[in-house]
């Protein structure tokens, strides 16, 4: 019995510098991109147009992968938009309809967005699909990038 109580702190002992070693040598953490509050977008899109994004927790479902995204335009006579925006495999995604996203001649017909951003630098691309393009051409897509900036 003896013989048992040296190995049984041997163990123990090696279980704390096991769960230490963990924690000082494992890296953290992957930070999601967690802090609600207003971004300014950045893109090359447009030359007269900008808009910032509230970004809140989804709700009901406030779960860590999942935001809430409200758009405004600084100009009053462009659209609103707003969506969820996903997160999986470090990169955000958000899909939604914008009802001004291709700027014709003296129009604007509506668009099918997709904005993908990275969640640690924050920067990204717009890809706007439309179904019918200007003066009833073709449908098309076009490219952008962007990138977000606390305000």
């Amino acid at each position: 019995m003896a013989m048992m109580k040296p190995i049984k702190v041997l163990t123990t002992a090696a279980a704390v510098l096991m769960a230490v070693a963990t924690t000082v040598v494992a890296p953290p953490p992957a930070q999601a991109f967690l802090h609600p509050g207003n971004f300014d977008l950045l893109t090359n899109r447009y030359d007269r147009a900008s808009w910032f994004w509230f970004i809140a927790r989804c709700s009901p479902d406030a779960t860590p992968d999942c935001r809430w995204i409200s758009a405004a335009p600084r100009l009053k006579y462009y659209a609103y938009y707003q969506g969820n925006a996903y997160l999986a495999n470090g990169q955000w995604t958000l899909k939604v309809d914008v009802a001004d996203g291709l700027r014709c001649p003296g129009y604007n017909l509506p668009t099918h967005e997709t904005y993908v951003w990275d969640d640690n630098t924050l920067v990204g691309t717009i890809n706007s699909a439309y179904d019918v393009g200007c003066f009833n051409g073709p449908p098309g897509n076009q490219f952008w990038t962007f990138k977000l900036q606390r305000l």
